[in-house]
């Protein structure tokens, strides 16, 4: 897995993204990276961001009232069977 340099967020919250992704995407084969979404609650400060670049390629952000500050995980959009989910931080 290559370390995304060019990211706009701290490089250990990258780390954490880049961690669930790859529990999600290497574990899973039809799960793909265009059809997953973080979640974070809308004070973060990735919540300012509509995408962010990870090490398997781009992903939205998605700010939401139900998530908690400190709190973020990675979802799938519907759209076959199963929904691939994974906790990036949890309290």
């Amino acid at each position: 897995m290559n370390q995304c340099t060019a990211s706009p967020i701290h490089p250990r919250a990258v780390d954490m993204i880049n961690s669930a992704l790859q529990h999600l995407l290497l574990n899973d084969n039809e799960c793909k990276i265009e059809r997953l979404k973080l979640h974070v609650c809308p004070n973060s400060e990735m919540a300012q961001y509509h995408s962010i670049p990870t090490a398997f390629g781009t992903l939205r952000v998605c700010p939401s009232i139900y998530v908690t500050k400190g709190v973020a995980y990675v979802i799938e959009d519907s759209g076959r069977g199963e929904k691939a989910f994974a906790w990036v931080c949890r309290r």
